[in-house]
């Protein structure tokens, strides 16, 4: 029986039935979301590329111990949104030439608060307005970038972005909380043979009470970045990514449930 929707007890009684099966073959083994897809499918989830929860009442996240990876928590155009600023503004007077693509540009990089990127693109929190923005400092380009800086003078002058790009706090809250207000954060061991990948379920964190100043906290210490991924002719969307080892830290109450340990195949 295909269970669309599952309560708290039945998703970690379904977890730990996973995990006493020992080592499972992912479905993606080359994709950083196998393990979640293989899950998914597991427990007769529909694969969910929406901003609602898995579950009626609950999101799964999963992470591969020792994995480095970010995790994608969701997608969010910056303020002014009726200005487009990534596909009017960033793109066409910051962009740099597309390596895979002839005569395109691209403005694809990922930025954080805790120090800028090499072309000189950082994130600021402003508390007192409750506001998440992106800045560009020249003084702070990589040396490397210093032809790409040149046409930047150009197209945009040198000074700081105009219109600055923002997003609110109460808009990441409520964006956040449509997926993450609950979670499963599923821990698991993998490991590769020449034609797949095997992972073991190793324990599920049950999160509740996702809080807003947990998570800003978490973007001013660069646990939070933004990701921009647009290149000419079509923007793949803004993302908000996350170390993976900082999901707990943004909920209030975290129950830490262990699963069988390791078996072998």
């Amino acid at each position: 029986m295909v269970i669309r929707f599952l309560t708290k007890q039945q998703m970690v009684t379904r977890l730990q039935e996973l995990a006493q099966s020992g080592w499972i073959k992912s479905l993606r083994p080359l994709n950083s979301g196998g393990i979640g897809n293989t899950i998914d499918s597991l427990l007769g989830l529909p694969e969910n590329n929406l901003p609602i929860s898995d579950t009626a009442q609950w999101e799964l996240k999963t992470h591969r111990i020792g994995s480095s990876s970010l995790l994608t928590l969701f997608h969010m155009e910056p303020e002014p949104r009726n200005a487009k600023l990534v596909v009017n503004t960033l793109l066409p007077k910051y962009g740099w030439p597309d390596q895979s693509r002839a005569n395109e540009l691209s403005f694809r990089q990922t930025i954080q608060a805790a120090h800028p990127s090499d072309r000189g693109f950082g994130i600021k929190v402003d508390r007192a307005k409750d506001r998440v923005l992106v800045y560009f400092d020249p003084i702070l380009v990589d040396q490397r970038h210093t032809a790409w800086l040149d046409t930047v003078r150009i197209r945009a002058g040198a000074g700081q972005l105009q219109p600055q790009p923002y997003w609110q706090f109460k808009d990441l809250f409520l964006k956040a909380s449509t997926k993450l207000l609950k979670a499963f954060y599923v821990e698991a061991v993998a490991k590769r043979s020449e034609e797949a990948e095997y992972f073991n379920l190793v324990r599920v964190q049950v999160l509740q009470g996702f809080d807003l100043d947990k998570f800003v906290s978490a973007i001013e210490s660069g646990a939070v970045l933004i990701d921009f991924d647009a290149r000419s002719h079509h923007n793949h969307g803004t993302k908000f990514r996350l170390r993976q080892e900082s999901i707990p830290n943004l909920y209030r109450y975290v129950d830490i449930v262990p699963l069988t340990p390791i078996s072998h195949p």
